[in-house]
């Protein structure tokens, strides 16, 4: 019997460099995951001081500019329900008011002129009120008056916009920068939406048409610390105005209405107005 045939013995394992060190995986495992429980402390912890001054900048607007917003809006919403009740209206029937125009000047008078199409609905008032011009009323009568639309109008460190970006960052060096412009903003221009509170009466004319110089205007004017309407009455551009000066303090205005026939009839509106309000003017027609 021969013997069977021999063949040479591999070696199975995996192959050893004897002289490369070992590597200590569990030390490095253990530091990389230390490391990483630093760097998760770390920004959590950040998070958690984003979420505290976050906090402290909302709490500060809650506190400071919320109300005085919330009335703003508030004054706002009512004053436009008042201009759309004045859209059936023509002011047939006078409503003589006990007001005289004395009693105003030193109130906050808010003011707004539409054309009566644009009393349509809420949108088309609403955009009237944002694309609404100047006019020389104010300055006839006398008085200082309140754009409506100026009562909407915040400053965007004050906005609720401008809070909401807070939520988009956490870096709290740009958080401190939104809490001191916060803090200056309430410094510097807060006091200028709250002198436009409260409002105490508010003059709304309604253009019966597309021009006052040859539509009548319909005049309203509403008490609002009574919530009474105290003038209703329609009237006309007349013709021209003897240009005067009406004072009401060392800074106020003359009414100029010299060669501008858009300032006279604003002028001429608000001759008929001081007269409702017990005052008499000098109206002179234009010649033929």
């Amino acid at each position: 019997m021969e013997p069977s045939e021999l063949t040479p013995a591999e070696f199975e394992g995996a192959p050893k460099n004897r002289y490369r060190p070992r590597l200590p995986w569990r030390r490095i495992g253990f530091v990389v995951l230390m490391a990483a429980v630093i760097v998760g402390a770390y920004f959590w912890r950040q998070e958690v001081r984003a979420d505290a001054l976050r906090e402290r900048i909302y709490a500060l607007h809650e506190a400071e500019v919320a109300p005085v917003l919330r009335a703003l809006e508030a004054t706002s919403t009512d004053l436009r329900d008042k201009a759309m009740s004045a859209k059936t209206g023509a002011a047939d029937r006078l409503l003589q008011t006990e007001v005289p125009l004395s009693a105003l000047h030193d109130e906050e008078v808010v003011y707004l002129k539409v054309r009566a199409p644009d009393l349509r609905t809420e949108e088309t008032l609403v955009e009237a009120i944002d694309t609404g011009r100047e006019d020389a009323i104010g300055a006839c009568l006398g008085l200082r008056l309140t754009p409506l639309s100026s009562l909407s109008e915040v400053p965007e460190v004050l906005s609720e916009k401008w809070l909401a970006r807070s939520d988009d960052t956490n870096d709290m060096q740009r958080l401190s920068v939104r809490e001191e412009q916060l803090r200056r903003a309430i410094e510097r221009e807060l006091p200028s939406l709250k002198e436009r509170l409260p409002a105490n009466y508010f003059l709304l004319l309604v253009v019966q048409g597309q021009s006052r110089l040859n539509d009548p205007v319909d005049v309203f004017l509403w008490d609002l610390g009574e919530d009474k309407l105290v003038l209703r009455s329609r009237t006309e551009n007349r013709g021209r105005l003897i240009t005067v000066r009406s004072q009401i303090g060392p800074e106020s205005d003359a009414a100029k209405a010299d060669d501008d026939p858009i300032a006279i009839a604003d002028c001429s509106i608000a001759a008929h107005i001081k007269a409702q309000l017990g005052e008499p003017t000098m109206d002179l027609r234009a010649s033929d």
